[in-house]
């Protein structure tokens, strides 16, 4: 993951170009934090698909991504993985190795496949 000076620095060097300007608008809103959450709730929902398509009363391909999305906003798993995600970075958002580390907790203990496991 890049730092978001070094994302802020880069995008802003490209804001000679229409493709610059697009990123530089979006760059206003893509910290550290969010864009490690984007991250941490893709690979949970990724993760929970691979489990629901393991499953024998799997659902259809098509309907494996938004049932993760609904189990995501329905287990509350946003919430909280909000709140880890907002205190890994606090705490380690100059060590993007220990960074990495905490990111890599939160998907862990955040898997919803567990619900069902246990």
């Amino acid at each position: 993951m890049l730092p978001a000076p070094f994302l802020k620095g880069h995008i802003q060097s490209q804001s000679n170009n229409a493709i610059g300007d697009k990123l530089n608008i979006l760059s206003q809103d893509a910290t550290t934090q969010s864009i490690a959450e984007h991250g941490v709730r893709c690979l949970l929902i990724f993760e929970y698909c691979y489990f629901l398509l393991q499953n024998e009363k799997c659902p259809t391909e098509q309907d494996v991504i938004p049932l993760a999305i609904k189990e995501y906003k329905g287990f509350n798993v946003a919430a909280t993985v909000h709140q880890a995600v907002e205190t890994a970075v606090q705490q380690h958002d100059q060590d993007v190795d220990e960074l990495c580390q905490a990111l890599l907790q939160v998907v862990l203990q955040n898997r919803m496949s567990h619900r069902f496991l246990t």
